[in-house]
């Protein structure tokens, strides 16, 4: 899994055009993860770590749509895989929901929330150190270092706590990886797909005119 997120993301970084739309679909999945975190555990006013973590999310996405508009050099509205994207973050959220209530019994939105967060920035610290290495640009770099540290920084406490819930309850994390693993794979699949289609597009010479076969047939 490794090597092809490598892959596609080098792939992707060597067109600007690409690389924006993917800055931007980021923005997108950061985007999501705020929302959800403000519908659920922070529909109330929430406790310093989760108010911290929705704000860190928050500025994400502000940070990856400002870099999409640098990179392409106005902003836009295209997106890489949008719906590719969408299908990942909310199965990943319903299946690990469905996944802990079988061990709980009945829904724990805590340890939901602690569970997608836990998967996610796992994800995360693959994902964007990757990126970090394959972007051309100082600033996505720059952005993407302090993304990393910013995630690293409540990660740990989050992870801590999913275990000892889960562990309270005879389920491992192990499973709930294993579980994010394939959803993230069909993403990547969609990911490779568009970033193969899309770059030859961008090599194929110029369309023929329609009167130019003809020409030639008759010289």
């Amino acid at each position: 899994m490794r090597d092809r997120i490598q892959t596609v993301l080098r792939q992707l970084s060597q067109t600007p055009a690409l690389e924006a739309r993917w800055l931007h679909t980021l923005s997108l999945m950061e985007f999501i993860g705020a929302r959800k975190i403000s519908r659920t555990v922070a529909d109330r006013h929430p406790s310093l770590e989760v108010l911290g973590h929705l704000t860190d999310e928050t500025r994400h996405a502000f940070a990856f749509k400002r870099l999409s508009a640098e990179v392409a050099g106005a902003e836009i509205t295209g997106l890489l895989c949008p719906e590719a994207a969408g299908r990942y973050f909310q199965a990943l959220d319903h299946e690990l929901a469905t996944w802990a209530t079988s061990y709980t019994g009945a829904p724990d939105m805590y340890l939901h929330y602690l569970l997608t967060t836990t998967a996610i920035e796992r994800r995360a610290m693959v994902l964007y150190p990757l990126y970090k290495a394959a972007s051309r640009h100082a600033a996505v770099r720059e952005e993407l270092g302090r993304v990393v540290t910013e995630e690293q920084s409540h990660r740990r406490t989050i992870e801590d706590a999913c275990v000892a819930r889960l562990t309270a309850v005879g389920a491992s994390l192990d499973a709930a990886l294993a579980l994010e693993e394939r959803l993230f794979a069909a993403f990547i699949t969609e990911l490779e797909a568009a970033v193969a289609r899309e770059s030859e597009e961008a090599q194929l010479p110029p369309a023929l005119t329609a009167t130019e076969p003809v020409r030639r047939t008759l010289q």
